[in-house]
């Protein structure tokens, strides 16, 4: 991953400043409190988890978020959003499939069953008609 110069300039010129003798490093008002973090991950609808991931993928994403102009946690989100989305409707969809094709399996029975009800009742007005005609002879 190529290393953004301006990044690393602005970096650089501002690292004394958050060090532990620096104006942020020992400024309350640069301290971020767990409860705050909490709630923002409250507010954000976030869950916070541990992955581990190959490095060279990591590097990968984190170079494919620059080009993106994103972070590479909200790339991954992202990533991982697109993947459910798209499972979800490939769920749903082998879901309608599967009952589509037992409705035919279920018309189709019910089909075979009226044909062999049908052949049933021409069977049995056949045989009646046959025992009429032994009465009569």
């Amino acid at each position: 991953m190529p290393i953004n110069q301006d990044l690393l300039t602005r970096i650089e010129v501002s690292a004394d400043d958050w060090g532990p003798a620096g104006k942020f490093g020992n400024d309350p008002a640069h301290v971020v409190h767990a409860e705050e973090s909490k709630n923002v991950d409250e507010a954000l609808g976030l869950h916070p988890i541990s992955i581990r991931f190959p490095k060279e993928l990591v590097r990968d994403l984190k170079a494919i978020a620059q080009l993106n102009g994103m972070g590479y946690q909200p790339l991954i989100r992202a990533v991982c959003r697109r993947f459910v989305d798209a499972e979800k409707k490939a769920i749903q969809r082998d879901r309608a499939a599967r009952r589509q094709e037992e409705r035919e399996r279920e018309a189709l029975i019910a089909e075979a069953t009226k044909v062999a009800l049908q052949a049933d009742e021409a069977a049995r007005q056949e045989a009646f008609a046959l025992e009429h005609v032994r009465e009569a002879a």
